[in-house]
């Protein structure tokens, strides 16, 4: 049993007398709920008060819940295997002795259609006591404990049913030695009476009172938390540092981890991996079986991360689903030797709940690091994206994150902006840009026709490809938010038009993504946008990926309803490299079809692509519908293009995108 350092305890008799009774009214005071002391070894999680109740007691009325209390502090958990009462159901190892070489597991969770009576509630000042966080203990005139309420259990951290307990190991009298603050002074607890020295090594101060037991030789003791600033606020900082459902570190406690791993690869140069791992079916267990069986799925991660971990290793639930693993002194084919164990142990197991049986899957983000780790936050990141990529690859894989890797470096890069696009829209570092588009076939039109793109702004100023951009947008689902800036700054641009200029321009395309035709108020953002801006509706064309176009059929065809009664007109671009193409077409009462450029940029060698550019066009043409053929970049692919009847052309054959100040300035010219 561990000492608190600098500590000169005095041992409590009880049936001395050395303590003058004190008032129990003034021990009437809310409580704080232990938390987890340092490891040195890990030991396995124990289940959250909450995942644990019965069904029957979350349908009682219980006293917590009016008072708007728990008690707070927590006995130790019992061993993993012998569970006294699983959370909602019954994890079954069917598997052979340890011995033997695993070749299958399940993990069976038995659901209580017919849950076993309860006990009924104590009643009484004993329960009343317990419910307000208040231990109550009695002993005989040895000082041996000879009862004690739920209460002072979590409090002392162990029971009677622990075997013979003296009350005098338990229990320290005088203030509880706090560690010096930041700038040197001594804190003070001037609640405390006293401190409990608990089986887990955690020190508890206390407020306590001692009065001798009625009818019989021995005392009853009444103990709480004490609630005294200087010892509580480290209790409330601990308890931050470790998740209240699986035992693990909390993100907090973990970038604390972190942060210690850094400072040792600044001193020795160390190496260390981190590990971060995202579960791929969790949201179908939640969605089927409930939240009851996602809780009792993520205990059981736990477990098996703990059964994989050595001593000196941290592991933390990081958010939902996702935990992370630090191994210190690990380099990058150490940590893959793990992160596969850790995939390895999982996918052996199967979770059951009720009927239903899930194999558990899990995308894993490797990411080896030392001094050019930088900080803590930056490392999570790191680990977080590569796992991202592994999901994104189809799942159940290991991607390492490599210093390397320029694609990876690039997503994450794309990432970072988007994290603050409200900021780099505002700087200017997302610019307009415009590729001409043109008649084919001897056809002439008045005056400017063009697709308005974006390029985004480096740190070098220049122009680079939005791509990754938009991608990573489109994963963080802030796309729209991109396609309104856009939507903006070419209406603002085309109205500050010179009225010659204006009666030259054709037609302006602009593009709308699949998450901002999901949002709402898109309608009437759009009409708002062309009346502020005095933008004549028939310039203005609004192109919608093929799809984008068959997720959101209906809001497609509403929005073309509305904005094409107003004279707006639709293109359905990258057609052709959907699914169901020609069965949707004519359900859309577009103007263009733009033929995807993958079949067009290598149709001349390619007698598949040729076949299908000539479909597409004629099966627009058919039902009335202009075509633009995209990627032109050759005249013999113009000239093809131009002999099966395709309207329009866009490609670097005819123009490369410029700026759209540098465009419009044509129209101004005679």
């Amino acid at each position: 049993m561990g000492q608190v350092p600098n500590a000169s305890p005095r041992r409590f008799r009880v049936a001395s007398g050395e303590l003058e009774p004190q008032d129990p009214s003034d021990l009437l005071g809310a409580s704080e709920q232990s938390a987890p002391s340092e490891r040195q070894a890990i030991p396995p999680p124990s289940p959250s008060p909450k995942a644990s109740r019965s069904d029957s007691e979350r349908d009682s009325i219980d006293l917590e819940d009016l008072l708007g209390e728990e008690p707070r502090t927590q006995r130790p958990p019992p061993p993993r295997e012998y569970l006294p009462t699983p959370p909602s159901g019954t994890f079954l190892n069917l598997t052979a002795p340890r011995a033997a070489t695993p070749t299958d597991f399940v993990a069976i969770a038995l659901p209580r259609s017919s849950p076993p009576p309860s006990e009924p509630p104590p009643i009484g000042l004993d329960a009343c006591l317990a419910r307000l966080g208040v231990g109550l203990v009695e002993t005989d005139a040895a000082g041996r404990i000879v009862r004690m309420n739920d209460a002072a259990e979590r409090l002392l951290g162990c029971s009677t049913a622990d075997g013979p307990l003296a009350i005098d190991d338990l229990l320290r009298t005088g203030a509880l030695p706090v560690p010096r603050t930041n700038d040197g002074s001594i804190t003070e607890t001037p609640d405390a009476t006293g401190w409990i020295e608990r089986s887990d090594g955690e020190p508890l101060s206390i407020r306590h009172a001692i009065a001798p037991r009625e009818n019989a030789a021995g005392s009853v003791i009444v103990l709480r938390e004490s609630q005294g600033g200087a010892v509580f606020a480290p209790s409330v900082a601990r308890r931050a540092r470790y998740d209240p459902l699986t035992g693990l570190y909390s993100r907090r406690g973990f970038t604390e981890r972190i942060e210690m791993a850094l400072a040792e690869s600044r001193r020795s140069g160390a190496r260390h991996a981190l590990v971060y791992l995202d579960l791929d079916r969790f949201r179908l267990v939640n969605s089927t079986c409930g939240h009851d069986a996602g809780d009792d799925l993520l205990q059981w991660v736990a477990t098996r991360l703990y059964e994989v971990l050595a001593g000196s290793d941290a592991a933390a639930r990081i958010a939902g689903d996702e935990f992370a693993v630090l191994l210190p002194g690990h380099d990058a084919r150490d940590g893959e030797r793990v992160a596969r164990e850790i995939q390895k142990r999982l996918g052996e197991f199967r979770f059951a709940w009720g009927h239903k049986t899930f194999v558990i899957e899990t995308s894993l983000g490797l990411f080896p690091f030392g001094i050019e780790g930088g900080n803590a936050d930056a490392v999570i990141s790191a680990a977080s994206h590569a796992c991202r990529v592994a999901k994104k690859s189809g799942g159940a894989r290991l991607h390492v994150y490599l210093d390397g890797d320029e694609d990876m470096a690039n997503s994450r890069r794309s990432m970072e902006w988007i994290a603050g696009i409200q900021h780099h829209l505002a700087e200017g570092k997302l610019q307009l840009y415009a590729q001409t588009i043109h008649p084919m076939g001897g056809r002439k039109e008045q005056g400017g026709h063009f697709e308005i793109l974006m390029r985004v702004i480096d740190e070098q100023g220049r122009p680079t490809s939005p791509i990754g951009i938009i991608q990573a947008a489109e994963n963080g689902r802030v796309m729209d938010s991109i396609d309104r800036f856009v939507i903006r700054k070419s209406f603002q641009t085309i109205g500050a038009l010179s009225r010659r200029a204006m009666r030259k321009l054709e037609l302006a395309s602009v593009n709308l993504s699949a998450i901002s035709l999901a949002r709402e108020g898109l309608l009437d953002y759009i009409v708002e946008q062309l009346e502020r801006c005095c933008v004549p509706p028939g310039k203005v064309c609004f192109e919608i990926t093929e799809t984008a176009a068959l997720a959101n059929l209906d809001e497609v065809r509403w929005l073309i309803q509305e904005l094409g009664a107003m004279g707006c007109r639709f293109a359905i671009d990258d057609f052709g490299s959907g699914h169901a193409s020609y069965g949707y077409i004519e359900r859309l009462p577009v103007d263009y079809v733009k033929i995807d450029g993958m079949f067009v940029r290598d149709m001349m060698t390619n007698a598949l692509h040729r076949a299908i550019v000539e479909s597409v066009n004629r099966i627009a043409t058919t039902l009335g519908i202009k075509t633009v053929a995209e990627c032109v970049e050759t005249a013999d692919a113009a000239e093809v293009l131009a002999g099966m009847g395709v309207h329009y052309g866009q490609g670097w054959h005819y123009a490369r995108p410029i700026p759209i100040g540098e465009v419009l300035k044509t129209l101004d010219v005679d």
